[in-house]
C-alpha cells in the first residue's frame, strides 16, 4: 500500500513538472525557426513580412499581439500559483501518511527526476542549434 502511495506521488509529481514546463511557452511559435519563442514585436514583424501589412495594419497588429501576450503572461502566472498551491497541498498530505524516511526518499526521487529533466532539456537544446 505504501509503495502504491509513493508510486502515485512520483507519477503526480512528474505530471506536475511536465505540465509546468509545457506551460512556459509565451506566444506562438515561429513556423520557420524550429519553434523558438518570439516577442509580440518579432511576431508583428513576421506578420508584416509574410502578410504584406501596411504601416497602419502593422501598428494595430502589434497592439493586438502585445495585448494578448500580456494576457497569456498573466494567465501563466496565475496557473503557476495554482499549481504550486496544489503541489503544497499534496505534499502536506504525503507528510501525514509517510514517515520521515519515506518522505525524504520521495523528495530525493523528485529531485533526481527534476535533474534528469534538466539534463534532457539541455541535451535537446544542444541538438536544436
Amino acid at each position: 500500500m505504501k509503495l502504491k502511495v509513493i508510486f502515485s506521488a512520483l507519477i503526480m509529481s512528474a505530471v506536475l513538472f511536465v505540465s509546468q514546463a509545457n506551460a512556459q511557452t509565451d506566444g506562438p511559435k515561429h513556423p520557420h525557426k524550429g519553434g523558438e519563442r518570439f516577442s509580440p514585436k518579432k511576431q508583428t514583424e513576421w506578420m508584416k513580412t509574410e502578410l504584406s501589412l501596411s504601416d497602419d495594419q502593422t501598428a494595430k497588429v502589434e497592439t493586438i499581439n502585445q495585448k494578448y501576450s500580456d494576457k497569456r503572461k498573466a494567465m501563466h502566472e496565475e496557473h503557476r500559483k495554482q499549481m504550486k498551491a496544489l503541489k503544497d497541498e499534496q505534499d502536506k498530505e504525503f507528510q501525514s501518511v509517510l514517515n520521515k524516511d519515506q518522505y525524504a526518499k520521495l523528495e530525493a526521487k523528485k529531485a533526481e527526476m527534476k535533474e534528469k529533466r534538466k539534463q534532457a532539456h539541455k541535451e535537446r537544446k544542444g541538438t536544436n542549434k
